[in-house]
C-alpha cells in the first residue's frame, strides 16, 4: 500500500483528482487525518465534494497502481 499526505485548495482540484482516481484500477481511499474511521473512496466525485478544503488528508493507493502513485499524485501533495 501506498501512502501520502494531500491538501485541495479548490473544487477544481478535487475533480482533477477524482478523473485521475477513475483512469486508475487500484482501489483509492482519501482517509482523514484526525480520524483514520473517515474515508472516502477516492473515485467517488460526490463523496470527495464533501471534504473540508485546505486541510490535510492521507491518500492511500491498493492495487497495481500503487508503485507509480507518488509521480501521479505528486500535484496534489501537501506542501510542506
Amino acid at each position: 500500500m501506498f501512502e501520502m499526505k494531500v491538501r485541495f485548495a479548490t473544487p477544481g482540484q478535487i475533480k482533477s483528482f477524482c478523473s485521475v482516481c477513475q483512469k486508475m484500477t487500484s482501489d483509492i481511499d482519501v482517509v482523514n487525518v484526525e480520524n483514520p474511521y473517515d474515508r472516502i473512496d477516492g473515485k467517488s466525485i460526490i463523496g470527495l465534494m464533501t471534504l473540508e478544503l485546505d486541510v490535510p488528508f492521507i491518500l492511500q493507493v491498493s492495487g497495481d497502481d500503487e508503485e507509480s502513485a507518488a509521480e501521479i499524485f505528486s500535484e496534489f501533495a501537501e506542501e510542506r
